[in-house]
């Protein structure tokens, strides 16, 4: 013990011992450094304090906050989608000039945008105070609402011709046959729902700016499903992954966001999805009352295994 003792403390009896012979110069540069060292360990300290505190995690509707709605557009935004959606909804479901459609889920208002461009009143919801915000920048002479389409109390019953629910909103609401119910009490009799379905198994979660294959899904060509999305911004880069759980009819989409500099995760965010298979979601529809009218290929704007489900309230 004494000669452990001895080691220990010979290094600063040499310290010490140097000290003493210095001048006071030499005694004054000394105590510059040891301040200097306990200035760097205090700052290293501060500095992993603040990273963490400054890490945010989201989930469910906090996800879409004003981070998040000023680069929505730029991960999933598709002026060929959205075009065609338009293009097919209108040629399939005819609305006129006396049409009142009500777009659920509408987030940065582009399809509000179009079918009010084309002569169709249309209104949107959307639960997410700061996509609304940024709907209204994109649309500022078109009408946005925020609200949930689970309160069966937001709209008066027969309210709309129309209804649509586009781009996985219907995979954000857990309670389906709540949803299909006031779309059901929403709906003019005879008046038209549209839903945006996939193949959960086949369809492809890359997103657009991630996928190097334009029109084309790489998902052809890969020998297991590509579920990850990597894109760089300016500042930080992106990374994202879908995880689909089937026995439990759910996936989890997981968004992280680091800083180019370190590295370092400054925001992760999952969502949180219910997936339903196709059958089951249409077997809800129709116990709702709806009558199933027709379903549109997503293929030709370049979204495979993805469709949009017709659905008609009896007149």
């Amino acid at each position: 013990m004494n000669n452990l003792l001895k080691s220990t403390f010979k290094p600063f009896k040499a310290i010490t011992s140097t000290y003493k012979k210095t001048s006071t110069w030499g005694k004054v540069l000394f105590f510059v450094i040891l301040i200097m060292i306990a200035c760097s360990m205090f700052n290293k300290k501060k500095e992993g304090f603040e990273q963490t505190k400054n890490f945010m995690f989201k989930s469910g509707t906090d996800i879409y906050d004003d981070f998040y709605s000023d680069i929505y557009d730029f991960l999933v935004f598709s002026d060929v989608k959205d075009d065609y959606e338009v293009g097919e909804i209108i040629n399939s479901t005819k609305p006129t000039q006396e049409s009142i459609i009500l777009d659920i889920g509408s987030g940065t208002g582009h399809h509000v945008g179009l079918l009010n461009k084309k002569g169709y009143k249309t209104v949107g919801l959307d639960k997410s105070q700061s996509m609304i915000k940024k709907a209204k920048e994109n649309y500022p002479e078109y009408d946005f609402v925020q609200g949930d389409a689970m309160n069966a109390m937001q709209f008066q019953p027969n309210s709309f011709t129309h209804i649509t629910c586009l781009y996985f909103t219907i995979y954000y609401i857990k309670d389906k046959t709540l949803f299909f119910n006031n779309c059901m009490k929403w709906l003019m009799p005879g008046g038209s729902l549209v839903v945006h379905i996939v193949d959960r198994d086949m369809f492809d979660p890359i997103l657009p700016p991630a996928n190097p294959l334009v029109m084309l899904t790489p998902q052809r060509y890969a020998k297991q499903r590509i579920t990850n999305s990597t894109i760089t911004f300016d500042d930080f880069k992106y990374n994202a992954n879908f995880d689909l759980n089937p026995d439990k009819n759910s996936a989890t989409f997981v968004e992280k966001f680091q800083n180019k500099n370190d590295g370092k995760t400054f925001r992760k965010q999952e969502h949180n999805m219910y997936m339903e298979t196709e059958p089951d979601i249409l077997s809800m529809a129709k116990t709702a009352g709806f009558i199933i009218k027709g379903k549109i290929d997503l293929i030709k704007s370049g979204y495979e295994y993805q469709y949009l489900y017709l659905f008609q309230k009896p007149a």
